[in-house]
């Protein structure tokens, strides 16, 4: 249901109220062909797309995590790659078709006639000019237009096709496995004193003790009575964190002395290392929000790692030496296994969906090796899989398909969500060949 709704907004976004005043004078941040992306052009739709997620997640939104600043930026280049198109095409729309259309919104409607009074009012309690608008609303009909004849070619979808992929979407499949994992293969591979000697000469400048650090940090909520932002511009001032807490009614936690290893694992959620990177004693973190809360850190003090003592490096030397020798081992054996070459297949997942994207137990299988799940009986996956630092060779030992009266069932609705998807499967091509053919550059500094 998320990814339905992302869809949604993204082709509600572009299509239809992705208008935006354009035409100010600033820096440029992409050009898509002839076509230039402003920076105000871009923020505007990116507030746009904001203010959407905000109204359906009721306020909250992590724009980071939902990728928010790639997928305005794509949504725009993809706006642009499709008006050239139409405009190579001589499709357009023309003044009676959109006045037709302004007509049809009911939103400009006074008793089911069009008022061109609300339509300026409207116009004017949102900020936006006329031109503007208009000129945004004929763009989003031309692409609409180019859409569905786009669409329409990519609609013709057989019964065979629908039905073999009703049975892979819902038949099942059972599969064997056996496991090749670096600790299998340490003290198999040996680490030769030249060559650690050598690793230790070329790395020793480098090799040293863990930073430690000493931290105190807050954390900022709804209930803390004042923003993240705002309390962090305080703190740049007063670099007193514990006072700050005090006066503002905010626990402050001290960690004590940690080592930097530590410190990673204990926020392991968050991206701390980034967030302390090149922080000095006394200095003030930006905030590092997690969810509907903000986390903001003080160096209270830190003190590099000292350069190690021979014997330490080369144990530590050793010890990484023998895990890439032994991960390759395991690596190489995973391959002979998928060839055939004499592995036994001793576990098994039971019955799977193939619409799977993970194994229970064993974690999510990487996007490129899902055809695992496609797999018929006798037959074995060609290349090992790496799931959690682990390789995997499978094998299929059964299949289940589904009851051929299910088939019968489903076949209508079953066939129209199969078009749709060939439909929009068609337009993914279709765009990605088009971009191939303009010239499409994106100054990511810029924005």
């Amino acid at each position: 249901m998320l990814g339905f709704l992302v869809v949604i907004i993204s082709v509600v976004f572009v299509f239809t109220f992705g208008f935006s005043n354009k035409g100010r004078a600033d820096k440029i941040v992409a050009q898509v062909g002839s076509h230039k992306i402003s920076a105000s052009e871009y923020q505007d739709a990116y507030m746009k797309m904001v203010n959407t997620y905000r109204q359906l997640y009721g306020g909250k939104v992590d724009e980071k995590a939902l990728g928010l600043r790639e997928m305005v930026m794509n949504q725009l280049v993809d706006k642009y790659v499709l008006l050239k198109k139409a405009e190579d095409l001589g499709i357009g729309v023309s003044e009676r078709e959109f006045m037709e259309n302004l007509v049809g919104m009911g939103a400009f409607n006074r008793n089911g006639t069009f008022s061109r009074d609300i339509y300026l009012d409207f116009l004017r309690r949102n900020n936006l000019d006329p031109k503007a608008f208009e000129e945004g609303r004929k763009e989003a009909m031309t692409i609409g237009k180019l859409v569905s004849i786009i669409e329409d070619n990519g609609s013709v979808v057989d019964e065979k096709g629908a039905h073999e992929s009703y049975l892979r979407e819902k038949g099942q499949v059972q599969l064997s496995f056996a496991v090749f994992d670096e600790d299998q293969y340490r003290e198999k591979v040996t680490v030769e004193t030249a060559e650690l000697a050598a690793l230790y000469d070329k790395e020793k400048a480098t090799l040293r003790s863990e930073n430690t650090l000493h931290l105190k940090y807050m954390v900022i909520d709804e209930k803390s009575g004042v923003r993240d932002d705002q309390a962090y511009v305080d703190l740049l001032k007063s670099r007193d964190l514990s006072a700050y807490g005090k006066e503002k009614g905010i626990e402050v936690v001290d960690l004590g002395v940690l080592k930097e290893s530590d410190v990673v694992s204990k926020f392991g959620k968050l991206n701390i290392r980034d967030a302390l990177k090149g922080m000095g004693k006394g200095d003030v973190s930006l905030p590092v929000r997690e969810g509907d809360k903000s986390l903001i850190f003080q160096i209270v003090d830190r003190e590099e790692g000292k350069p190690l003592d021979k014997e330490e490096a080369f144990k530590i030397l050793r010890a990484r030496l023998a895990g890439e020798k032994a991960r390759l081992m395991a690596r190489v054996m995973a391959e002979d296994a998928a060839k055939g070459k004499g592995s036994a297949f001793t576990r098994d997942t039971g019955f799977l969906p193939r619409s799977s994207t993970a194994i229970p137990g064993l974690g999510e299988i990487p996007k490129e090796d899902l055809a695992v799940f496609a797999l018929s009986k006798s037959q074995t996956f060609q290349k090992p899989v790496e799931i959690g630092g682990k390789f995997y060779v499978f094998a299929c030992v059964d299949e289940k398909q589904p009851d051929a009266g299910q088939w019968e069932k489903d076949r209508e609705v079953y066939s129209r969500i199969y078009a749709g998807q060939m439909r929009n499967a068609y337009l993914a091509a279709f765009m990605e060949d088009l971009k191939k053919t303009l010239k499409v550059k994106i100054n990511w500094d810029d924005i």
